[in-house]
């Protein structure tokens, strides 16, 4: 199974899509659309290559986070700001007949090569989200995000952009040929 990551197109169906968790479903079969033409947020779709059905998506969005919701402040530079810059990962959802192969993988790894590209252009501090439940917290961490609120179940959670370039500029490496 090959999928390839390409931008929000309008006249793909979405009202297949089913995730299982309803507030993703319906943001990506009812608001999308609306935040896309109002650039509030970039959505990016996982679709099959043999017949170009959407598997997968994820929106992005640039903003900042208080400082006040870190309980550990880090002993960097951002101790003295009021909020931090990040890219905000808004929505992420894998339709289940897809779950658990690889596609959530490939999905995050396009979001922090993107997260790189932005970082090359303008500052920021980390790439975030909000967990939606036990097992999302799970996949996340075991991803690298760190949990930055106390929530027991959705707490909201972070990589610094440290490790996204680390990353990513590693994976770069290892890919270019002589």
């Amino acid at each position: 199974m090959k999928v390839r990551i390409e931008p929000f197109e309008r006249h793909r169906p979405r009202n297949f899509f089913d995730c299982g968790r309803k507030p993703i479903d319906n943001w990506y079969k009812n608001h999308a659309k609306k935040c896309v033409d109002r650039a509030e947020d970039r959505v990016f779709e996982a679709v099959l290559e043999a017949d170009s059905r959407v598997v997968g998506y994820y929106a992005l969005q640039i903003g900042n986070e208080s400082m006040d919701a870190l309980p550990n402040k880090p002993n960097d530079y951002t101790q003295n700001y009021q909020a931090f810059p990040a890219v905000h990962l808004g929505f992420l959802g894998v339709h289940r007949e897809y779950q658990r192969k690889g596609i959530g993988t490939v999905l995050l790894t396009d979001i922090f090569e993107k997260v790189y590209r932005i970082s090359e252009i303008a500052g920021m501090y980390a790439l975030t989200l909000q967990s939606y439940d036990e097992d999302s917290t799970a996949f996340y961490k075991g991803l690298g995000f760190e949990a930055y609120t106390d929530h027991p179940t959705s707490p909201k959670m972070l990589v610094p952009i440290r490790i996204i370039r680390e990353l990513v500029g590693e994976a770069s490496e290892l890919t270019e040929v002589d």
